[in-house]
């Protein structure tokens, strides 16, 4: 107990994290209303490049262990309405240029049928922007974003999911920039995961941890602590890498549930990059559908296993459904 109340003291001391968050793995999926079930799906080759002529008879499914019928399969070409989740917590003035900048391209980026909307989280969550396809719009909305200090960023998740997409029907999609680090919610990791899968959306976080673990590292007060741990623990781990390990996993489990996936650039000057790379992938998704032969009763949730036959190195689905959800609700920001 008393290394585990040291490590969080490190890294308090760089962030002022809490310590009471437990991180816990989210039980169910996404949500859907009826038994007819779509599932977005990417495959990547040997070198994830995106393959972009998939065949039908290269997919099985299953739910629940037991086989499903295909009934439709096909490039989804419908509108997609995207939330920009931005993390603009203790961002440097040159930092949020580059952000804004590739917010900026994304969006340019997107099919004239397509909707965005933004929301920034640092000390509180801010929807800055609700729902357009006008790109005027969304330059005037990145232009007026200030940074704060502390980060918001389980709130932000459950924002994005359950009160931005309420209603919203068709392809989803979160692109969630963050360093993956928490301490300003009212809210746990569970919920806001439970949040983002129940939402039907497909997540894909572009990680900031890459850029701010080596300046974690350096910070004086933090090396102190390191080392206070390390006399009374021993050892010659680095305790600061661990940490970002363990948040990475977080959300690349969660993004891959979704149907999405992570990507860690090195550099801020890379986001517009990974941005493009999102926006692409996007305009080349497949789905398939099926009519569930499961018992569906309310708040049961239904694991989904496609096998894809042809070569591929990676194939990213949503791994499940969770049928006729409990409601979600966030506590008041204390």
């Amino acid at each position: 107990m008393a290394r585990w109340i040291l490590v969080f003291l490190i890294f308090s001391a760089f962030w002022a994290l809490p310590g009471r968050t437990q991180v816990q793995e989210p039980t169910v999926e996404f949500s859907v209303a009826v038994n007819l079930v779509k599932v977005p799906i990417s495959v990547f080759d040997e070198s994830g490049n995106l393959i972009t002529s998939l065949r039908i008879e290269d997919f099985r499914i299953w739910e629940d262990q037991e086989e499903q019928e295909i009934r439709s399969f096909g490039l989804d070409t419908n509108p997609v309405s995207v939330v920009l989740l931005l993390d603009t917590s203790s961002s440097s003035g040159a930092e949020l240029k580059k952000i804004k900048q590739a917010a900026e391209s994304f969006a340019a980026e997107l099919s004239p049928e397509d909707r965005i909307c933004l929301i920034t989280f640092d000390d509180q969550v801010n929807r800055i922007l609700d729902w357009t396809n006008d790109l005027r719009k969304v330059r005037r909305a990145l232009a007026k974003i200030e940074p704060g200090l502390r980060t918001a960023l389980y709130d932000a998740m459950f924002v994005a999911a359950q009160e931005q997409l309420r209603g919203i029907e068709g392809r989803k999609a979160i692109i969630l920039l963050t360093d993956c680090l928490n301490n300003q919610s009212s809210m746990g990791f569970q919920d806001a995961a439970i949040a983002i899968v129940q939402s039907q959306a497909a997540l894909y976080v572009v990680s900031k941890t890459a850029m701010v673990r080596e300046q974690a590292k350096k910070d004086r007060r933090v090396m102190m602590l390191t080392d206070i741990y390390r006399r009374l623990f021993g050892g010659d781990d680095n305790y600061i890498d661990e940490f970002f390990r363990k948040r990475e996993e977080e959300m690349v489990e969660l993004a891959e549930k979704t149907g999405g996936r992570c990507f860690f650039p090195p550099d801020y000057a890379l986001i517009k990059n990974v941005y493009a790379e999102v926006a692409k992938e996007l305009k080349s998704k497949y789905y398939l559908t099926y009519v569930s032969n499961q018992k569906l009763s309310p708040n049961s949730y239904h694991r989904i296993t496609i096998q894809y036959l042809a070569p591929a190195g990676k194939i990213l689905y949503r791994k499940g459904y969770y049928h006729e959800p409990r409601p979600l609700h966030r506590a008041p920001q204390r």
